[in-house]
C-alpha cells in the first residue's frame, strides 16, 4: 500500500489536472470565434487559459514529487481518475452529454483504480 502522503500528492496531481482541463475548455470557448493569430494572442491574455496552464504546472510539480518515491507502475494508473472526473464535471459545467457506453467505460475505470489501490 502506498504511503498516505504519496496518495495525497497523486490525488493533488489529478485534481490540478482536472481543474486545468476545465479552465482550458472554458478559455477555449471564450476564444471560439477568433482566427489563428487572434486566437493565440487572446489565449495568452485569457484568465481561464492562464489559470488552466497554472493548474497544469501545479499538477506537474505534484507528479514530480510522486515520481521520486512511488513506483510508476502503480502511481500512473491512479491518474486514470482524470478520465472519470473530467467527463462528470463537463456534464455539470458545460452541459455536455455522456452516452451510456461512456458511462460503462467510466465504471470500468473506477473498478480498475480500486484494483490498483487494494491489489496489495
Amino acid at each position: 500500500m502506498m504511503q498516505l502522503n504519496t496518495t495525497i500528492l497523486i490525488l493533488g496531481a489529478v485534481a490540478f489536472s482536472v481543474v486545468g482541463q476545465l479552465f482550458l475548455k472554458s478559455g477555449a470557448q471564450h476564444l471560439a470565434g477568433a482566427g489563428r493569430l487572434d486566437f493565440l494572442l487572446a489565449a495568452a491574455r485569457d484568465v481561464h487559459v492562464l489559470a488552466g496552464l497554472l493548474a497544469w504546472a501545479a499538477s506537474t510539480v505534484c507528479w514530480l514529487y510522486v515520481l521520486r518515491v512511488a513506483p510508476l507502475s502503480r502511481a500512473y494508473g491512479l491518474t486514470s481518475l482524470t478520465y472519470v472526473l473530467i467527463p462528470v464535471a463537463s456534464v455539470y459545467l458545460f452541459g455536455e452529454q455522456l452516452r451510456r457506453l461512456h458511462g460503462v467505460g467510466t465504471v470500468l475505470i473506477i473498478i480498475g483504480v480500486a484494483c490498483l489501490l487494494y491489489g496489495d
